[in-house]
């Protein structure tokens, strides 16, 4: 995990970064096809829910003339960058990798409606300055309905599942806009176990755990999945944390909040709180990554909950320090720390 600091983000700078991790040993098969799509074509898509923006990407950041550019572009026949669609295996529809603003924008525009208000075109050429879809001339309205902006159309063909999804948008997203992993996540592993961490996250008692305002970039969403994660398959953990957490995530997408995993994360919380009180994994002073998911894999494997004098000895284990100290995100740090608070709680 990624441990840069922010003022609300302190943390104890114990495992590599992300970038510095190595790619799994993964290689894919691919199918890429161009569908060359008119405008027309992506609205009746878009009203016909065959075109699936994941949550993170649903908001909408272009301004009105920047959108209204994307329109010229069309109306004087310049070219415009294609799009990506990736197709999942089960079910219809496309779901919106790259290109997310340019089919909203032309979308909005032949609806005639941006966010909540009327789209007129702003900052163009005076001929088409201040005009709706509907009050260009016939001509112009077929102009812009039958322009095509191409698709790349993806789907992956083998391993038979749909991970491949994330490495393409990681690769599509990450370079303008420096998305984090967990925000690549919010937008590839859409679905119900997404909301459940997002109303896990503001858990009174995982709140005092952190000693922290809920994250912005979602970090503190990303250690509860580093949790539940560890403590279903810490046996069989692999480097590099991103993918392991990546694929856990891809494995759960229906997990509820009801589910026994997220209460006993939940009850873990609550317990150590009600020991040691508020930060009580900032052990020289930050928040530290390889405390708190070995404690909280340990006490959710019990429904006890250990005497202070337990978790006192815990950290000032040797062995335990040693292994929340440097190199945190290796297999055998891991199983380190997770035996001992396992010995030593449980």
């Amino acid at each position: 995990m990624s441990q840069d600091t922010t003022p609300d983000w302190d943390v104890e700078k114990t495992e590599e970064q992300y970038d510095e991790e190595q790619s799994p040993a993964i290689e894919f098969e691919i199918l890429n096809y161009p569908a060359d799509t008119t405008l027309k074509g992506y609205r009746q898509q878009f009203e016909d829910g065959l075109l699936i923006v994941p949550n993170f990407q649903r908001r909408f950041v272009w301004d009105q003339v920047k959108a209204s550019k994307l329109v010229e572009s069309f109306l004087i026949g310049l070219p415009v960058p294609g799009v990506f669609l990736y197709k999942p295996r089960q079910g219809v529809g496309f779901q919106v990798i790259d290109g997310h603003q340019r089919i909203t924008s032309v979308v909005a525009f032949q609806k005639g409606v941006i966010g909540d208000r009327k789209f007129t075109l702003k900052g163009v050429n005076k001929k088409w300055e201040g005009k709706s879809f509907d009050s260009l001339s016939e001509a112009e309205r077929f102009k812009v309905e039958q322009s095509v902006m191409r698709a790349t159309i993806i789907q992956q063909l083998d391993p038979h599942d749909d991970r491949s999804i994330y490495m393409i948008f990681e690769r599509l997203n990450t370079g303008g806009v420096n998305l984090n992993p967990m925000e690549v996540r919010r937008c590839v592993y859409h679905g119900e176990f997404l909301e459940t961490l997002d109303k896990v996250n503001k858990d009174a008692d995982w709140r005092k755990c952190l000693g922290t305002k809920v994250d912005k970039r979602f970090r503190d969403t990303e250690l509860i999945l580093r949790v539940l994660a560890l403590y279903e398959k810490y046996g069989s953990y692999e480097k590099p944390m991103k993918g392991f957490l990546s694929n856990f995530m891809a494995d759960n997408r229906q997990m509820e909040i009801d589910s026994d995993l997220v209460k006993r994360f939940r009850s873990a919380c609550a317990r150590v709180i009600a020991v040691l009180g508020d930060r009580p994994f900032n052990l020289r002073g930050k928040l530290n990554y390889g405390a708190l998911d070995s404690v909280l894999v340990a006490l959710m494997q019990t429904d006890k909950t250990p005497a202070a004098g337990s978790f006192a000895a815990l950290f000032t284990d040797p062995d335990f320090l040693s292994a929340t100290s440097a190199n945190t995100s290796d297999r055998q740090e891991i199983q380190t720390r997770i035996g001992k608070a396992v010995a030593a709680l449980t």
